[in-house]
């Protein structure tokens, strides 16, 4: 009994407004998760993904082959010319699991052996420990974490948001580290 009345939960929570809270891991930079902003990024992982000493959006998604992470590249791909002219790379990460039929996209696609970054620096996984957190950073060519997001069922809100962070600090003049008071004007 108990679990069709979870099971009735889980449906009617998806039903009524799409995802619920419940569902979702929506986190800012205000809230406690791996790395926040003021963090330094491992410098071995920045190597290792060819950021060392580059302005980076480093985006953590599952697979190829889903429909949320297929959207999510497509949407980082429509606005590559976007984060090139802000002077950012963009680099998406999956684990070799999760790199199935790589997509013909501008941004750069690297695998994470085992998760070991993912696992590094913390990033927690989301619908009861089902699907690898889905989680974007904006990273300075210090390697100082910028800007994080964080959200698995609103895959081009991590495009649109990052790209407002990294155009804001590059209309600011901001060349290694980022100045966070620029992105609340």
């Amino acid at each position: 009994m108990k679990s069709v009345v979870l099971i009735s939960f889980l449906i009617s929570s998806l039903l009524v407004d799409g995802f619920s809270p419940a569902f979702t891991t929506r986190r800012s930079s205000s809230l406690s998760m791996g790395l926040k902003v003021g963090d330094s990024f491992p410098k071995e992982a920045l190597k290792k993904f060819g950021a060392s000493g580059k302005k980076s959006v480093i985006f953590f998604f599952g697979s190829d082959d889903s429909p949320s992470c297929k959207k999510q590249n497509s949407a980082f791909d429509e606005q590559a010319a976007d984060f090139k002219k802000a002077g950012a790379t963009v680099i998406g990460v999956r684990n070799e699991a999760g790199a199935k039929n790589t997509p013909d996209v501008a941004q750069t696609l690297v695998i994470d052996e085992s998760d070991a970054v993912r696992n590094e620096i913390g990033i927690a996984k989301d619908l009861f420990g089902l699907l690898g957190g889905r989680e974007t950073y904006v990273v300075g060519k210090d390697g100082t974490v910028g800007f994080v997001f964080n959200d698995q069922f609103k895959p081009e809100d991590h495009v649109s948001k990052a790209l407002a962070y990294v155009e804001s600090t590059a209309a600011s003049g901001g060349s290694g580290g980022f100045d966070l008071g620029s992105f609340f004007k």
